[in-house]
């Protein structure tokens, strides 16, 4: 996807340009950027580590690494759990999007290539991306919104129930990429705030579909469930298809149906061969069609 292309490059602009790192005291990895370190890497996976329910991203230049790292396979994901929903989908004139804890984005080019694969224009595509966190707002989310200029693109760090109490727009699809662990993980009470207010949101805008990507974890096993334990207690009457790329784990159990890892194809062969991005899908996903 162009886009997509040109978006990690200018990623890799931002990163290899940037001086070398000064978190100092602030470094999330025990002050590895105290060394002026030019690897962010590193500090990604100190904050994805298992035992970490403390620290998490803070630095810009930690998150261009991370979108060059995961941003193609992010973007796969997304694009083959909506090609599931294709049959529906397709009968869609257009499509409003709420993606909630966006970060980089990358839901939004699987989305619309999926969107374009089924002959629709830019022009009525909608992606409202939401983030509170303001790492991802300074570096990426500004700058994301105009690698688009023929489909309507629009990002806030802003909460996302707060923005639309105010707004009438309609929401037919909300994205949930690898947000549900992050937040449980992270901060286990607002996560359970979060849950109430989305089952009111999706009652109150009619929301069609939930689209729930994650990684394979039992954290993340156990917030998808949380998720379709919420809808189930309030009465929401929705299908529900759920499925792993992964191979079995037996301490994490099985999620849904087992399916084969995909790999896609990756065509910047500059940032393939710089940063050895992921190159197949393996996660976990929902699709909750709301009946």
């Amino acid at each position: 996807m162009k886009e997509l292309e040109e978006y990690l490059n200018w990623c890799d602009q931002m990163y290899s340009s940037s001086s070398p790192c000064q978190c100092g005291n602030a470094c999330t990895n025990a002050n590895y950027c105290q060394g002026q370190q030019q690897d962010c890497y590193s500090c990604i996976q100190r904050v994805h580590h298992y035992w970490n329910t403390t620290i998490h991203y803070n630095c810009e230049k930690m998150v261009y690494c991370y979108t060059l790292k995961h941003g193609y396979r992010f973007g796969a994901e997304i694009f083959y759990e909506f090609q599931r929903e294709q049959a529906s989908l397709s009968q869609f004139e257009d499509i409003f999007i709420a993606s909630i804890g966006c970060g980089p984005c990358t839901e939004l080019f699987g989305s619309l290539l999926q969107w374009r694969s089924m002959g629709k224009p830019d022009s009525m595509y909608h992606f409202r991306g939401f983030d509170t966190e303001r790492v991802w707002w300074d570096s990426l989310m500004q700058q994301v919104v105009t690698f688009f200029p023929n489909a309507d693109v629009e990002t806030y760090c802003e909460d996302v129930f707060a923005h639309y109490a105010d707004c009438q727009e309609r929401v037919d699809v909300i994205v949930l990429n690898y947000m549900l662990s992050d937040m449980k993980k992270f901060n286990p009470v607002a996560f359970n705030v979060f849950l109430d207010n989305l089952v009111t949101f999706i009652e109150q805008k009619h929301v069609r579909y939930i689209m729930v990507n994650d990684i394979y974890l039992k954290i993340s096993v156990g917030a998808s469930r949380d998720l379709l334990n919420a809808l189930n207690h309030s009465g929401i009457n929705c299908g529900i298809l759920a499925w792993q790329y992964s191979g079995l784990n037996n301490f994490i159990g099985q999620y849904g149906q087992i399916i084969p890892r995909q790999k896609f194809r990756m065509n910047n062969a500059s940032i393939v061969n710089r940063y050895a991005p992921f190159s197949e899908v393996n996660s976990i996903q929902t699709i909750i069609r709301v009946q």
